[in-house]
């Protein structure tokens, strides 16, 4: 016998071979069989959380399971007795989620980056160009403040200052305050470090997920 696919909700309170559903008029009972069915999207195997109904030549598979393996976020409406498949906000925050993804691994790359220009400007004792460093950290800072990252936003505010202290303690050749923005800079920068390698770990777990 062949079978069409049908995309209906199922409402069924036990597992056999009669079940009660919605009609235009009101209730009826009808018998049907419950099978579980496997489905395939673009190919790729998947398998509905609950059985379907087979009943008159058709499949009426459970539409949550069916909605939310597609991507759809799923509420009932009991007022108006309707369903709700929410795709929008489901792909948004998929969408957020990869974009913020791409912000820490930009994070990531310059902060690399600065890194190396500090050490250069160290080792040739350019402090003219502490400044720039400086900046490009506050600029970091304000970056992941707009994601709301406010632990991450403060240990970069703090590494801008801490270079700025270094550029002082180097040119005036105060060694208190050298090794105090050593301290400050170290501390900040492995915690910078830790934050930015669980944030892109836990992106990438999610992606996979």
């Amino acid at each position: 016998m062949n079978k069409k696919v049908v995309t209906a909700l199922a409402l069924a309170t036990t597992l056999a071979t009669s079940a009660t559903v919605f009609a235009e008029g009101g209730l009826k009972s009808i018998q049907v069989l419950f099978e579980r069915i496997h489905v395939a999207v673009n190919g790729q195997q998947a398998e509905l959380g609950k059985d379907s109904i087979l009943y008159n030549g058709s499949i009426y598979v459970p539409l949550r399971s069916l909605a939310e393996m597609l991507g759809a976020e799923v509420s009932w409406n009991d007022a108006n007795r309707s369903v709700n498949l929410d795709f929008i906000k489901s792909q948004s925050a998929a969408l957020q989620a990869s974009s913020e993804q791409g912000i820490y691994q930009y994070v990531a790359m310059t902060n690399n980056s600065i890194l190396s220009e500090l050490l250069k400007a160290l080792k040739t004792t350019d402090t003219g160009s502490m400044q720039s460093i400086r900046e490009r950290y506050l600029s970091l800072e304000d970056t992941v403040r707009d994601l709301q990252d406010e632990e991450l936003a403060n240990s970069f505010a703090k590494m801008a200052a801490a270079v700025e202290l270094l550029r002082g303690g180097w040119e005036s050749k105060n060694l208190d305050d050298y090794s105090i923005a050593w301290t400050i800079f170290n501390t900040n920068a492995e915690k910078v470090n830790a934050m930015l390698k669980a944030k892109l770990q836990g992106s990438t777990a999610s992606a996979q997920n």
